[in-house]
């Protein structure tokens, strides 16, 4: 079964809500809300692909985030995905954003983004995103 490396990048603010992107008319799985990030292409590393993703999905040079760790799943049977997940505190850095991809982005608490419909594998990062908010704190 073949990998498909992805870095993406959680964007949170000081009430612990994620922002997530609108990806209705993009997504080729069906899924309607998902992270921003995507593939790490070879010889990329999972900061360099968090960075340039960051930049073209949102126009934002992204420095100083965190990484918090890494999984893989099995998408529809299809192939497995290796997420490498970053962090970001907002701030007031959400005024800066330029969205680039998808049709708008959105805050939400962990519980209201498990009850949107994302990618198998997003929901077990949203459980990765609530353990280290609720650390964070």
């Amino acid at each position: 079964m073949a990998v498909r490396k992805v870095a993406l990048i959680v964007f949170y603010d000081k009430n612990n809500r994620i922002l997530l992107q609108d990806r209705k008319k993009i997504s080729k799985r069906g899924a309607e809300w998902g992270f921003f990030g995507g593939e790490i292409k070879e010889r990329e590393t999972p900061e360099e692909a968090v960075i340039r993703e960051t930049e073209e999905e949102l126009k934002y040079k992204l420095s100083n985030f965190e990484y918090i760790g890494n999984y893989k799943n099995t998408l529809d049977d299809a192939y497995i995905i290796d997420r490498y997940i970053f962090v970001f505190p907002l701030g007031d850095k959400l005024s800066k954003f330029v969205l680039n991809e998808g049709e708008k982005m959105q805050l939400f608490s962990i519980e209201e983004a498990k009850k949107l419909k994302m990618v198998s594998g997003d929901y077990e990062t949203l459980d990765i995103i609530s353990k280290y908010l609720s650390v964070a704190e």
